[in-house]
This record gives structure tokens, C-alpha cells and sequence, in this order.
């Protein structure tokens, strides 16, 4: 095999897993393109296409998301997409299933509340890998979920019409350049629109590490590492581009007045001036906020391997990696130290002279016990307990808060909010299940009554989240169980939970 092979082999390998990293953002669009609404309601919405609804509703994201700087509700989505499907398909407004078709395509972009999965092969473990992406991310939020476009989103609309390039603002900062040196200076407010759009990406990219060094340290490190040196790298660069803008706009702002430019050239000049020194600001803080993370990311890889050190030998671990890599050999290193034992104990004669000379003092000094209060100990199955409360505060909070807004609901609906709210790793979390356990012993609670009289571990802790209430929302909820065990909800391969329907009583 010749130099120039090799290299390549080398290339298509090292390279595989890093390119489909970067391919996973596209995957979402594809798939959304193959979902056809010709089955949807006998084929009456046939003409709406898939790729322009999600192109659209991505761009009304990063509008609301980037620009406005507020999360979108599902009314807002609603009544976004609502309009399009009537201006751009000639959909009827008054149609009565516009509704449902509007509730089906968010269904599919949010994939029903799970990331969007692909399979790829690692060429360097040899083995297939999972990949997962999101397009729209919901987080709960005063009672009510909100919706934000994810990082990959924005890269991925961003993609779509812009030219890949080590660092998207200083492109934008090119471009900039080009519109106000043109006098095009409502151009350029567009242009440090998605100036501020890719640091907002930045932002969420530095925070969606800060949660995954959190989880897992090293991996966490390696993003960090990835992070630092497509996107930190080029800041002493993108600062130098924004000083030189602000001096050519302020330039710009002062010919202005000394030409006596028309009113409407001149507030134009004014809003750019402003939008550029707020998109200065934000750079400072993403910078602010990564050297910030750097220094945090290095105490915490501190912590983590200093917590890898075993303090004891585990025999029955080394003994079973041993049968694993089956070669005895590897028992010498568990084995010899036994036998290099000193059993034999020698005393020295010349010690008995010492030994008989030695005389006892009269009084034998007391131990000084010296003042002090009593150190509180907190045992294991006290942090366990107060683990188990403080979750089920949390999910009972989020209960609570649905029934005050609506007066009936299914187990199905409530499960969906807490996925939204602690992503699907609460479908690994035991607390979840104990939870739906104990909520499930009775078929009706009065908090009026349980807060003088609990008698069930939880009933206790809906006691204090009644008494801890200052807005004493809760106090008067009354609401009833009725169980559903024909319906079932899906909680894995084959794991379920049986349907569940709240009715809040009175109030």
C-alpha cells in the first residue's frame, strides 16, 4: 500500500464521525420532507409542503428567539403558522380541522416531544453509534411550556443559504463593512441581525456544555475542547472587525450631520449606531461567560479525577476483569503481596535494660477532652430521603399547577410536561415511578384535610408545600383519581403505565 493510500484510509477514518456530527443538523429536514399530508384527513391538505412549513416556522423561531428575546408559547406558533397556511396554501380560515393539522405538523417538528435519533458506523471502534439532534426545545415556564429553536437549528437554517466559514461574524463583519461603506445602512442593521443571531447560537452551544460537564465531565471537556477551537479562537479577530465598524458608522453619523442628510437616513444611521454597540456588548459577555467557563470546566476536571483514585482494593471486580481478558497471569499482582509477609516477630535483648528502668509515674495525666458542640452527622438514608422529598416536591408542583389551570386531565398529558420539563432521563429516574406509586394509594385528596392530618409519606409532603405556599394557592385543592387501565402510555420497549385521569373537584 503506497504513502498516498494510506493517508487517505487515515483521512476517511479520523474524519468519519466528525462529518457526520456536522451532517446530524440536516437530518430533521429530510426526515420531515418524507412525512406526506396526503393520509392526513383523506388527503385535503396534499398541497401543503413539509420543507417550506419547517424552513418558515425555523425562521419565525429564530425571530422570536434572537431578535425579540422571548420564548414562543404554542398560541404564538399557532397563530403564526395559521397565517401562513392561509396567505401561502389558500387553506380556508374557517376551516374546523385547520386546527388539528396545525397541532399534527408541530407534533412532527418537535417528534412528539423526542430528539430526532440517526444511526452511523464508527470506522474506529467498528461498531454502529447513535447520533440525536433537535430542531425546537420546550422547557417549562410559569405554569405554561415555551418553545426555543436549538442550536442546530440555527446552524442548520443558517447553512442553508450562508457559505461554511471558521467564524460566521466575521463574515457578517465583511458584509457590514460592504453596506456601510455602500450607505446601505438599513442593510447593515439586518446584517448584525444575524450577527447577534450567531452569538445567541454561541450562548446556548457554551450552556448546553456547562450541562453536560455536569453529567459527564470528560465528555463535557472534549466538547469544550471542540468548542474553544471552532468558536473562541477567532474573537480577537471579530472584536478588531466590530471596533473598525463602530468607527466607520460614528464616520458615517458624522458626514451625515455635516451633509444634512434627509431625516430618514439619519435615524437609520442612529439605529444601526445602536444596534452595533448592543451586539458589541453581547460578544463581550460570550466571551466573558466562556473564560468563565474554562475556569470552572478545569475545577471540576480536577474533582472528577481526583474522585477516580480508589481508596480500597475491589478483589471481586479485579477478578472478574481477570476471567474477562482470560489469562490467569494477571492474578500474580493480586497474590504477591501475601506472600512477602514478615510473620516472624524479633525483639532485641538490648531492650530489656529500658524496659526494667522504667519507672511509672504516680499519677497517670488525663486525657484533656477539649470543648466544643457536637458535630451533626447526616447518615446515607437521610440524603436518600431528602432526595426522594425534594423530587417529589417537583413533580408535585407541577401537578398542583395543572390542576389550578384546568379541571381535568389524563396521566398521558401529565407525563408529556414532565418530559418537557427533565427531558426523557426522568424515564430512568426510580423517584418518577415511587412517585406514581404513592400518588396512586388513594383515589382522592382533600389538601384542606391533609394539611392538619397526613397520614402517607406523600400526604406529608403536599403538608409542606401547603404551609411553605405564601400565595396559599393550594390550600383549598381538592382533586380525584379515576384510573383508566385499558389506556396505556408507553415508557420503553416494553414498559408501560397504566392511563390516569385528575379531576379537580369544587373551586
Amino acid at each position: 500500500m503506497g504513502t498516498e493510500s494510506h493517508i487517505l484510509i487515515h483521512d476517511i477514518i479520523d474524519e468519519h464521525e466528525e462529518r457526520m456530527m456536522n451532517l446530524k443538523k440536516f437530518y430533521p429536514f429530510f426526515k420531515l420532507c418524507d412525512y406526506s399530508l396526503s393520509s392526513f384527513r383523506e388527503g385535503r391538505y396534499e398541497g401543503v409542503d413539509m420543507g417550506y412549513v419547517v424552513m418558515a416556522v425555523l425562521r419565525f423561531f429564530i425571530e422570536e428567539n434572537s431578535f425579540n428575546e422571548k420564548k414562543v408559547s404554542y398560541g404564538d406558533y399557532e397563530d403564526f403558522l395559521k397565517r401562513l397556511l392561509v396567505r401561502d396554501f389558500e387553506c380556508p380560515e374557517t376551516d374546523d380541522t385547520l386546527e388539528e393539522l396545525i397541532a399534527y405538523i408541530f407534533d412532527k417538528l418537535t417528534n412528539d416531544g423526542r430528539p430526532f435519533y440517526f444511526n452511523y458506523y464508527a470506522p474506529k471502534e467498528k461498531c454502529m453509534k447513535r447520533g440525536r439532534t433537535r430542531l425546537i426545545e420546550g422547557s417549562y415556564q410559569e405554569g405554561e411550556i415555551r418553545y426555543s429553536i436549538s442550536t442546530d437549528g440555527i446552524e442548520f437554517y443558517l447553512e442553508t443559504k450562508e457559505v461554511k466559514e471558521e467564524s460566521k461574524i466575521s463574515i457578517q463583519q465583511l458584509l457590514l463593512e460592504k453596506m456601510i461603506r455602500s450607505r446601505n445602512f438599513r442593510g447593515g442593521a439586518d446584517v448584525i441581525r444575524r450577527i447577534n443571531s450567531e452569538v445567541t447560537r454561541l450562548m446556548l452551544q457554551q450552556g448546553e456544555i456547562v450541562n453536560l460537564l455536569s453529567h459527564n465531565i470528560f465528555e463535557g471537556m472534549e466538547a469544550l475542547e471542540n468548542f474553544s477551537k471552532k468558536g473562541l479562537r477567532w474573537f480577537e479577530e471579530e472584536q478588531k472587525l466590530f471596533d473598525a465598524n463602530l468607527e466607520l458608522v460614528e464616520t458615517a453619523l458624522l458626514k451625515a450631520r455635516e451633509e444634512h442628510y434627509e431625516p430618514r437616513d439619519m435615524e437609520e444611521i442612529y439605529y444601526l449606531n445602536q444596534e452595533l454597540k448592543k451586539a458589541m456588548d453581547r460578544h463581550e459577555a460570550l466571551l466573558s461567560a466562556c473564560t468563565a467557563l474554562q475556569i470552572q470546566a478545569d475545577e471540576m476536571l480536577i474533582k472528577a479525577k481526583r474522585s477516580r483514585f480508589r481508596r480500597t482494593m475491589d478483589f471481586s471486580d479485579f477478578l472478574r476483569r481477570v476471567m474477562e481478558q482470560d489469562d490467569i497471569r494477571l492474578l500474580e499482582a493480586a497474590v504477591s503481596p501475601l506472600f512477602g509477609l514478615k510473620i516472624r516477630k524479633t525483639f532485641q535483648l538490648g531492650r530489656l535494660e529500658d524496659l526494667l528502668s522504667c519507672r511509672p509515674e504516680d499519677e497517670e495525666a488525663g486525657e484533656e477532652i477539649l470543648s466544643g458542640e457536637e458535630e451533626n452527622y447526616v447518615f446515607e438514608d437521610e440524603l436518600e430521603e431528602e432526595r426522594i422529598r425534594h423530587n417529589h416536591r417537583m413533580l408535585l408542583k407541577i401537578l398542583f399547577d395543572m390542576l389550578l389551570q384546568r379541571k381535568s386531565f389524563t396521566l398521558s398529558e401529565l407525563h408529556y410536561f414532565y418530559v418537557m420539563k427533565f427531558t426523557d432521563t426522568i424515564l430512568r429516574n426510580g423517584d418518577y415511578y415511587s412517585f406514581l406509586v404513592h400518588l396512586s394509594q388513594k383515589e382522592q385528596y382533600d389538601m384542606s384535610r391533609i394539611r392538619e392530618n397526613p397520614d402517607t409519606f406523600l400526604e406529608q409532603i403536599m403538608a409542606e408545600m401547603v404551609a411553605r405556599d405564601r400565595k396559599r394557592e393550594y390550600e383549598d385543592l381538592k382533586f380525584t383519581l379515576k384510573f383508566l387501565p385499558e389506556e396505556r402510555i408507553a415508557v420503553g420497549k416494553e414498559d408501560y403505565l397504566t392511563n390516569i385521569r385528575f379531576e379537580r373537584q369544587g373551586m
